[in-house]
């Protein structure tokens, strides 16, 4: 018998009777190779299990985990990003909410669509008292640019229509009507009188009395009454389209007492002008000021601020002036003018005025004052 030998071909005769094994082995020589199998027992086994198929399994839910998180955030933010787009407002829808509280009966949910510098302006009672009897409200020439936006409202009240433009700003995603002059204009013409008075601008606040107003006191009277005042401050009471009442305040520098009155208002074209304020005349500040006109010569304000019976008696201003100027050029002229007892009888004031000539003669007068065309004026000089 003979096996084969890898190196020479051959192998030594086995003993007989093996079949070509030997105690059980391959005789293929020596050394064994590593995949040898002996009896009951082999070198080979199979590779052992990964020792990492826990950490894949934990790496996988991981990975679940952080999937699920982001999907949850991405539909968190788109959730976000409708309802701001839907809750954010335009100037179309803020306008139509405006109207449709107006049109309603609700000026208290309009107002809110006005901007906390606008409604400093144009306080609530301004706002329910002009604005609060629109039956129609609605808005046309929209213009935006950026985050402001111009508008025209058309509002019938009474069954009147009336055009006004309005301003818009966006502020915090929100749109409010942050410009109406229509709103402002009445606290404006309280706050332009009481600046002119303070000033001393006659002028201008004469230019807030109505024609009517200016009708029965002049410039010059105007001027003369107002003279002496160091501060004016001025308080809505009552508002309604038609119409305004405030109280006004005024100090003058000769008086101790400050003199609390009340002005009308009238809305005009764009504006509310003053029709009546009575703190603009006292029997004390009438007779007063008719004594200082006399004193500058101005005899037609002195004639003005007779009663108009009082210049029937005198029948004209020439006659009134040539009954007073010889008295007066007699005397030197007038050096100065005060007041004594007041006394109030029914509807009218008894005052003492006493006039202090330049040639040192005083005289005084006991004079009767009748409230007329919205002045205290000289009924009758005794």
């Amino acid at each position: 018998m003979w096996s084969i030998d890898p190196d020479n071909g051959r192998l030594p005769d086995l003993p007989a009777g093996s079949n070509g094994h030997a105690s059980g082995q391959i005789a293929y020589g020596s050394p064994e190779p590593p995949w040898a199998v002996t009896a009951g027992k082999s070198s080979w086994s199979p590779p052992a299990p990964p020792a990492s198929g826990g950490r894949r399994r934990a790496s996988r839910r991981l990975l679940l985990v952080v999937l699920a998180a982001t999907l949850l955030l991405a539909l968190i933010a788109g959730a976000a990003f409708y309802y701001r787009s839907a809750l954010r407002s335009t100037p179309e829808q803020s306008l139509a909410a405006f109207c449709s509280a107006l049109s309603q009966g609700d000026p208290g949910s309009a107002y809110h669509y006005l901007d906390s510098a606008l409604q400093r302006q144009a306080s609530f009672l301004v706002f329910a008292g002009v604005l609060g009897k629109t039956e129609r409200c609605s808005y046309e020439a929209l213009h935006v640019q950026g985050i402001t936006a111009t508008a025209v409202l058309r509002l019938t009240s009474a069954g009147q229509l009336q055009t006004q433009q309005v301003g818009l700003n966006e502020q915090g995603g929100t749109w409010l009507i942050s410009e109406d002059e229509t709103l402002t204009a009445l606290p404006r013409s309280l706050s332009a009188l009481c600046s002119g008075l303070e000033r001393g601008k006659a002028e201008a606040a004469y230019a807030k009395l109505t024609p009517l107003f200016q009708h029965h006191v002049s410039l010059g009277l105007f001027r003369l009454l107002v003279d002496g005042i160091t501060s004016c401050s001025s308080q809505l009471e009552t508002v309604a389209p038609s119409q305004a009442k405030a109280l006004v305040v005024v100090r003058y520098q000769t008086e101790a007492q400050p003199e609390q009155g009340t002005a009308l208002l009238v809305p005009a074209t764009d504006d509310w002008l003053i029709d009546a304020l009575s703190s603009l005349s006292t029997p004390e500040r009438s007779l007063l000021s008719f004594c200082k006109a006399l004193q500058q010569g101005t005899y037609d304000i002195a004639y003005e601020l007779l009663s108009l019976d009082f210049q029937a008696h005198f029948g004209g201003l020439r006659q009134f002036v040539n009954v007073v100027n010889p008295v007066i050029k007699s005397n030197g002229g007038i050096k100065s003018c005060s007041v004594g007892a007041v006394q109030k009888k029914a509807d009218r004031f008894i005052v003492n005025g006493v006039i202090t000539y330049a040639n040192g003669k005083t005289e005084t007068d006991e004079d009767e004052l009748v409230l007329e065309a919205d002045l205290w004026r000289l009924n009758s000089l005794s």
